[in-house]
């Protein structure tokens, strides 16, 4: 009889981690697609899903900047066009994402590979990237960025 219960416990706990890791798995591709989809809406110009991209509080620190931005509303989304226009993203490639997730916040990692456009100079660099997610309603939103360039930068 205590070998059925063990089999028992053993087979809950196993098809309870199994569902748990389908869960997650849901969550990393939801998020690395949220990622990507932002790559492509700076593309288009989508100052709409930027908007909504981004929390309140949202900051972020650039690759090519020493300070925090901070209150996307006040110091980001009023001035994307200009944005858009100073820094055109030609091409946009992910590699090695990882999310990892702790209820309602996802930390995604990433190398990423880009071309960018910056006033007429066309740039080609690597970069690590750091996105923090966190679960607002059915949406998940960033929180805090951070791109730091590969020192090989050109």
């Amino acid at each position: 009889m205590k070998h059925n219960h063990f089999f028992f416990i053993l087979a809950v706990c196993i098809l309870g981690a199994s569902g748990w890791q389908s869960g997650h798995a849901q969550v990393a591709d939801q998020i690395i697609a949220r990622e990507k989809a932002a790559s492509e809406a700076w593309q288009k110009k989508d100052k709409a899903f930027w908007a909504d991209y981004l929390t309140d509080d949202a900051t972020y620190f650039g690759a090519m900047s020493p300070y925090l931005e901070t209150d996307p509303k006040v110091n980001f989304i009023p001035k994307l066009d200009q944005y858009f226009e100073q820094f055109k993203m030609l091409d946009f490639q992910m590699y090695n994402p990882r999310v990892q997730i702790y209820d309602d916040v996802a930390v995604l990692t990433y190398n990423q590979a880009a071309t960018v456009d910056m006033g007429g100079n066309v740039m080609n660099y690597t970069s690590k990237v750091t996105s923090v997610y966190v679960k607002q309603g059915n949406k998940w939103r960033v929180v805090h960025a951070h791109e730091s360039m590969n020192p090989s930068a050109q």
